[in-house]
């Protein structure tokens, strides 16, 4: 509709949508027109105009099987392309279809079938539809110069929302129609000359979309397709999950395709943002696309508000709101993990900036606290803010203390902090001995793995309690886990069962092999068995027990039996400097530090575990003492001493010559 403006107001329109300092958008979309009955035989004339306005009648560039080509149709949405591609040379185009044109169909109507849940593509058009959907693709390459990355035949096709006489053009294909059709315009594309790839399907349900690809896998199909691509209208956390893996396992980018939503407000904005956010989260898409840049009559599915017959124009609350991330998270930049589920965080490729969005979309004031210990130093902070009463504006109301930063979210507001950073040499997301790790499972980031006596191997809200900070300490091929409270994740398999739990170091089955599965996530398995931690019934809240069991049993995607090792910028530790130091002798640990450099230990009754931390509550050493005389070389200093055993826990300081 915009493209029937004039240029002046189209220019300004675009550089507030790719412009570095606007939205900074890179990616757009061509919806490659099907056409309905220009005679209306079969539908009631502008019917798709009742709905969203005359915006949704596409113009196709055919009107029969047999007529030609008419190029000069679509001339609107192509002159906002080309105005894209002159402002923003480096613009990534992906062309989709919302349906056939209405001579392929059995309704005669492009909105859809007479029953929503047939489909409408005849079969017997298979091949024509494919040719026109690559011949038009071949014409903005030959013609204007623009070759698209990728071309969606299908929009939303696994659903009951296309009918005909509706609001929008639409066209359903089941699962096994989608394949059929694929298979017919895979060849097409390869004989066309273009490197545009297939992308599929835009399903509207992320679910849907896990069962698609796996149809597609079965069937071998998946190999004749470039690209998956998903909106995330309906979508829960472990499907997105599913969708990563599988695009991980088949070797395909992975694009979070069209996702909206309702609502009123800067509530309403801000259910996007968090959508945004889970998105990234836990579907880490390489693309994140918007659904629509200006629409009428409503300030939630646009970023710009405009009047398509008068030509005026707005921002609307959410295009700030997008700019948090769009304007800051910039492309290349690679997105990191954050333990709240109403942030993400991001690094430069240079690692030299470290980039942080918070949302608030509740109706109280929230305070959040990061953890900047990874970090040499910490340079400038820039801050910036959209509430119900700012517009991204410069906002003051943070502190950084000892490399912690303190911010405060009023109700209803998103910020994005821009620091300048230096990382610590030791910064390295790989497995080390020795270190301390939250172990996290992938479907819900908030928890992690909890491990105590009373309760047994649960996931629970993140703490940092004792019972959830695990050292990991080489063990042979494998790593053994010894959570702050000096107890040991413990297999139980040798009658058969599928129990974990915590005990005392020197049991049989302690031992675990890490298999990476990507760059974050890995398979935890006992040693020389593939039975790995696993949500029990899938579950992802706090309180889920977990257990052992075979990675690959039952399902193909397996993201409730992978985990991530979140390194910690301290060590497995209490707060050895602020606990009360007790001299408790009913421990049964004999303490001697006469020799220089060296401390010795010795149990006089039963097995001790003993973990040694400077005075700036890093751990040092852990070992087990149980009867026989344990020396440790260790340099002159005061130490604490946190000693377990049946008899409690006790802490003791140490002075070493």
């Amino acid at each position: 509709m915009c493209g029937k403006w004039d240029d002046k107001k189209i220019d300004e329109l675009v550089k507030w949508m790719v412009s570095p300092t606007g939205l900074n958008y890179n990616i757009f979309r061509y919806n490659i027109g099907g056409g309905d009955d220009p005679l209306n035989q079969n539908c009631t004339p502008h019917h798709m105009g009742s709905g969203k306005g005359l915006r949704a009648e596409m113009e196709g560039f055919k009107d029969s099987s047999d007529g030609d080509y008419i190029w000069e149709r679509d001339s609107a949405q192509r002159k906002i392309m080309l105005k894209i591609k002159e402002k923003r040379p480096d613009a990534i185009f992906e062309a989709f279809s919302n349906s056939c044109p209405y001579y392929m169909t059995y309704s005669g109507c492009c909105a859809g079938n007479t029953k929503a849940s047939k489909d409408n593509l005849k079969p017997e058009f298979y091949e024509e539809f494919a040719n026109y959907l690559v011949d038009v693709c071949k014409h903005y390459k030959e013609v204007y110069g623009i070759e698209f990355k990728t071309l969606d035949p299908f929009n939303e096709p696994e659903t009951n929302y296309w009918y005909a006489g509706g609001t929008q053009e639409g066209c359903h294909f089941d699962t096994q129609s989608q394949i059929n059709f694929l298979k017919v315009l895979a060849p097409i594309m390869k004989k066309s000359g273009l490197k545009t790839m297939i992308s599929a399907s835009d399903e509207t349900s992320v679910s849907q979309q896990v069962a698609d690809i796996k149809a597609f896998i079965s069937d071998g199909i998946i190999s004749e397709i470039g690209q998956i691509n998903s909106h995330t209208y309906s979508a829960s956390n472990s499907a997105r999950t599913q969708l990563k893996q599988l695009s991980v396992d088949s070797k395909l980018p992975l694009w979070m395709s069209e996702v909206g939503s309702g609502g009123s407000g800067i509530a309403g904005n801000l259910s996007v943002a968090q959508k945004m956010i889970d998105d990234l989260r836990y579907m880490q898409p390489s693309a994140w696309i918007d659904w629509q840049y200006v629409e009428e009559g409503n300030d939630q599915w646009c970023t710009v508000r405009g009047s398509f017959s008068n030509q005026t124009y707005n921002k609307v609350k959410n295009y700030y709101v997008r700019q948090h991330v769009t304007r800051f998270v910039k492309q290349g930049y690679e997105i990191i993990t954050s333990l709240n589920g109403q942030t993400i965080a991001a690094k430069n490729h240079a690692g030299d900036t470290l980039v942080i969005v918070a949302l608030n979309n509740g109706a109280a004031d929230m305070c959040h606290q990061v953890d900047l210990s990874f970090y040499n130093n910490i340079g400038r902070i820039r801050s910036y803010r959209t509430s119900e009463s700012e517009d991204l504006v410069t906002a003051y109301s943070y502190k950084l203390r000892d490399k912690s930063l303190t911010y405060k979210l009023p109700a209803y507001s998103i910020t994005t902090f821009v620091i300048n950073v230096e990382e610590r040499d030791d910064a390295s997301a790989s497995i080390e001995n020795g270190k301390s790790y939250l172990v996290i499972p992938r479907r819900n980031t908030e928890v992690a793995l909890n491990g105590s006596e009373q309760d047994g191997v649960t996931i629970q809200n993140i703490d940092l309690s004792d019972q959830q900070i695990w050292t990991l300490v080489e063990n042979g091929a494998g790593y053994s886990f010894m959570n702050g409270s000096g107890k040991m994740l413990t297999g139980n398999t040798a009658d058969g069962s599928t129990r974990l739990t915590v005990d005392a170091e020197g049991k049989s089955e302690q031992v675990f092999q890490i298999t990476p599965l990507d760059d974050v996530y890995c398979k935890i398995s006992l040693e020389g068995s593939d039975n790995a931690l696993d949500l029990n019934n899938e579950g992802t809240s706090a309180g889920t027990s977990v257990l052992l069991w075979d990675y690959n049993a039952y399902t193909t995607t397996p993201t409730h039996r992978q985990w991530m090792l979140f390194r910690l910028p301290f060590d497995n530790a209490i707060d050895a400097i602020q606990s009360v130091v007790a001299d408790d002798r009913n421990s049964g640990l004999v303490i001697s530090n006469e020799e220089e450099g060296i401390l010795k230990m010795s149990s006089s009754d039963e097995a001790c575990n003993v973990r040694i931390y400077g005075m700036n509550g890093h751990l040092v050493y852990s070992t087990s003492v149980n009867g026989r005389m344990s020396c440790v070389p260790m340099l002159r200093g005061m130490y604490v001493l946190s000693i377990s055993s049946s008899k409690g826990q006790s802490v003791r300081k140490v002075f070493v010559k």
